[in-house]
């Protein structure tokens, strides 16, 4: 694999053939770029990091129609892309699946790593540097960059929250990374970088002279985009110092693969202990169906890290399965003749396909205490809905 991102296509040649790559009418096309702006959806998503500390990160969501022209530009544009393998976050690979997970297998067993984070990342990469991606690594022509450029930015800036933000992410460093993780892979520095997470790992030790070095070169990459180091993110660490995390993306790896960490193990038996205890006094509340699929997801992480305990975490979740009592069950009934009315243009709408998906699921587990009124609401549902479209059929 080559370590400079390459798009193996004939450059987009003109915005009529742009036009015809993304599906949509020309003067359509300029419009929504036009009106781009006025395009989103802005809200906060409140969390809390595993310190107990209280974050908010302001998200800008794309409507509709822009959201489906940005799906659009990934998959016929960004997708076909070819991206080396020290970018690990945001991209489409069913052969090298890219995540936290494969990111941190990247760094196990090292000695010695240096995690840096770029700060206030999307939205301090400037439109100025996008349409760089689209004229001088796409090599498309400037009226084409330029109107990509307006369709995948948020008055001037990359939208936290676009469908196309962590792909331009990946490629707005594509003629400078490039240079850094060959110079590092000469002095066996592994280098990757999940989105604006960048990490260097040795298996000796680097020289302090090493560390500031490459800290700065990285530093000096970033400055060239407008773009700054989060100084409090920054973290240098050994194996052999028991008081750090020796964490990359969440995941300990002082061994040959990465694992979980014991106190998160600890806290994943407890929260199964929990579903037990909970699981004898009501199996219907909606309260243990949170609380189950939030076990079920954080085992299915130990198993997605080859954890010994995870199959037995995983047996003992199979027999308190969350059930719906009959109330519920009257509720599913009565979705399902709504949504077996809806008429032929209605049925095939992006919502009424979410709810389709949503009551299938559900389904499922009506079935475990209520087969039958499970299998006869399956089957008329299967009747109007046989040949309904995928979601991402429906973005495309």
């Amino acid at each position: 694999m080559k370590l400079k991102p390459h798009y193996p296509h004939n450059p987009i040649a003109s915005i009529e053939a742009l036009a015809i790559t993304l599906g949509i009418h020309p003067k359509l096309l300029q419009d929504l770029a036009n009106k781009a702006n006025d395009s989103y959806i802005n809200f906060t998503v409140s969390s809390t990091n595993r310190k107990g500390e209280d974050k908010d990160r302001h998200v800008c969501e794309p409507k509709h129609e822009l959201k489906k022209l940005q799906k659009r530009i990934n998959s016929r544009i960004f997708e076909k892309v070819e991206y080396p393998n020290y970018l690990q976050g945001g991209i489409k690979d069913e052969e090298n699946p890219r995540d936290y997970v494969a990111n941190a297998t990247r760094h196990a067993n090292a000695n010695q790593i240096i995690c840096i984070d770029v700060k206030q990342f999307y939205p301090s990469i400037k439109s100025q540097y996008v349409v760089k991606v689209f004229q001088y690594f796409l090599n498309f022509p400037p009226d084409v960059s330029e109107i990509l450029t307006k369709l995948v930015t948020y008055h001037g800036r990359v939208p936290q929250g676009g469908c196309t933000s962590s792909y331009i992410a990946n490629l707005i460093f594509y003629d400078t990374e490039y240079l850094l993780v060959s110079e590092l892979q000469k002095h066996g520095i592994q280098y990757s970088r999940l989105l604006d997470d960048i990490t260097l790992s040795t298996q000796k030790n680097f020289t302090k002279e090493q560390e500031n070095f490459y800290i700065k070169k990285i530093a000096d990459i970033f400055k060239k985009y407008e773009l700054k180091i989060n100084n409090k993110k920054t973290r240098n660490e050994h194996s052999s110092n028991p008081a750090v995390s020796f964490e990359v993306t969440g995941l300990w790896i002082g061994h040959k693969k990465p694992k979980a960490r014991k106190e998160e193990r600890r806290f994943i038996r407890q929260l199964v202990f929990m579903c037990e205890r909970e699981y004898t006094q009501s199996p219907y509340s909606e309260k243990y169906h949170e609380r189950w699929n939030e076990a079920s997801g954080k085992v299915a992480k130990l198993q997605r890290l080859e954890h010994l305990q995870a199959t037995k975490l995983r047996e003992r979740l199979g027999i308190i399965l969350p059930l719906y009592d009959e109330n519920m069950q009257s509720q599913i009934n009565q979705e399902t003749k709504k949504l077996v009315k809806l008429s032929a243009p209605q049925n095939q709408r992006l919502g009424n396909i979410k709810r389709v998906n949503i009551l299938i699921h559900k389904l499922g587990i009506l079935a475990r205490n209520n087969k039958s009124l499970a299998n006869s609401l399956r089957s008329q549902i299967n009747e109007v809905y046989a040949n309904k479209p995928t979601i991402k059929e429906i973005w495309e």
